[in-house]
């Protein structure tokens, strides 16, 4: 039977567990001062290790040299526990196993000293879904333990851990792998593994993992059965179902070059790939990130997701924006995240964004009209449109006794600015009129509320006789 990656190079020792130097320090220093702690929660993504370093702890403490900061993987009870034999460690998933009667049972059983090993290491996979009953059920064994007894729970959701059970326990948190680091380990594999693949086929796979070691293994196991002994960065895009970074550099230099035919062609090509236009959106916002990682002159690679080979290439592309100028680009991208999402037809709104970030390039920031206006020099960044071309503002101009020499002139100049400059001619000049004085304002006061005065008296009396007829 084959066995897979993962398990084949699945770390052994402390030494030999990636990415986690914090969890292995402390671990070995407490083994090695005799004050570990009776009961260990270790949190985080899937495939960083949680799992194995419960296996490697169980053997430092149980084996024949130790407790050792490293187990030797050599005696008897190494071996036992490396093939899941040892009747002293024992691994529990607590997904299937997580009523209240389960747990009744492993409290009998640790009550008992371990059969062979020193200690008897109690390993729970998924803790966060034990039940409440459950829960209740451990929570005085994990307080109390007996002195032969060691929990490890290990969780993927460390916050759906009661803060009862967390109050007991140290908490170890595994940290994402670098995906320069998943990269070195992938190298290593393949070198060991005699497999043919790229630098840029690796990267793609620790890239997609998304810093689990566990899934760069499973991917690149997927790499070989499809390849003939080479694996081809073909092979590995289509397993992956990734879009390319060079579609991504293609459509930005399109856009920025206003080439709006070509940003048509490539949206097409997408569609008629069966590319899911949505995810390419997605996709496309993190690499508008990366760009203004890249854009801020931070050289550190771990900051953005860039394929190294494309950095140098994407550099040129974007040396003369300003990083004000991506930001606009990037809001612009952002603001039409719930339309593309809730659109019967992404790919029309995937066109008009792309074509609407064609015009960017020729618009004029605040600062430079500013500028410009301080200088004397025009306004107008893109490139001047003849008068004759628009026929509604010649014959406006026309109608005003302009002759066709005196258009010529002024179409060289902006067009918006001469048909404001002709409404300014055609505006009637305003009349002035006598502000009275305070005077005059007194008195027009006083006559008015006379006048009303006078109203409502008139209404009152027209009412009066009005009820006297009645009463007649």
């Amino acid at each position: 039977m084959y066995l897979a990656l993962a398990r084949k190079y699945r770390p052994k020792t402390f030494k030999e567990l990636i990415g986690q130097p914090h969890i292995t320090k402390t671990l070995q220093n407490a083994i090695r001062m005799n004050k570990l702690y009776p009961a260990l929660i270790f949190s985080g993504m899937k495939g960083v290790g949680k799992t194995s370093a419960a296996r490697i702890l169980a053997k430092a403490m149980n084996c024949e040299t130790g407790p050792s900061p490293e187990p030797c993987n050599k005696c008897a009870i190494c071996n036992e526990i490396n093939e899941d034999k040892s009747p002293d460690y024992i691994e529990i998933d607590g997904a299937s196993n997580n009523g209240v009667e389960e747990v009744r049972s492993l409290r009998e059983k640790i009550k008992y000293k371990p059969f062979k090993n020193r200690f008897r290491m109690i390993v729970i996979d998924e803790v966060h879904m034990l039940s409440n009953s459950a829960w209740n059920a451990l929570l005085k064994t994990i307080e109390e333990p007996p002195e032969h007894t060691y929990f490890i729970m290990a969780t993927t959701d460390f916050h759906k851990i009661p803060s009862t059970i967390v109050s007991r326990c140290q908490h170890f948190e595994f940290k994402r792998i670098p995906v320069e680091v998943i990269t070195m380990v992938l190298e290593n594999i393949v070198e060991k593994e005699k497999i043919d693949i790229s630098k840029y086929g690796l990267y793609l796979v620790a890239k997609s993992a998304d810093g689990s070691l566990r899934d760069s293994k499973k991917i690149l196991d997927q790499a070989i059965a499809i390849s003939d002994g080479k694996i081809e960065d073909k092979d590995v895009i289509d397993i992956l179902g990734i879009i390319e970074e060079e579609i991504f550099i293609e459509i930005t230099s399109s856009y920025l070059s206003r080439d709006r035919k070509k940003i048509i062609m490539i949206i097409d090509d997408l569609t008629e790939r069966g590319i899911d236009i949505r995810f390419f959106y997605s996709e496309y916002i993190k690499f508008l990130r990366n760009l203004m990682v890249l854009k801020s002159d931070i050289e550190i690679e771990k900051l953005h997701n860039l394929n190294p080979e494309n950095v140098s290439k994407i550099k040129m592309l974007i040396k003369d924006l300003k990083e004000i100028e991506l930001l606009r680009y990037f809001n612009a991208v952002k603001d039409l995240e719930i339309t593309i999402k809730n659109t019967e037809n992404p790919k029309i709104i995937l066109e008009y964004l792309f074509i609407k970030l064609s015009y960017f390039p020729s618009l004029m920031s605040i600062e430079q009209l500013i500028e410009n206006a301080g200088s004397g020099r025009k306004s107008n960044p893109g490139k001047s449109i003849p008068l004759e071309d628009n026929a509604d503002i010649t014959a406006e101009i026309k109608k005003a006794g302009h002759s066709d020499e005196e258009i010529g002139e002024v179409s060289k100049e902006d067009p918006h600015a001469v048909k404001m400059e002709q409404k300014k001619k055609e505006k009637p000049e305003p009349v002035s009129e006598k502000v009275p004085d305070d005077n005059e304002s007194i008195e027009k006061i006083k006559k008015d509320k006379q006048i009303k005065n006078l109203t409502s008296k008139i209404k009152g009396r027209i009412i009066s006789i009005e009820n006297l007829e009645g009463d007649k």
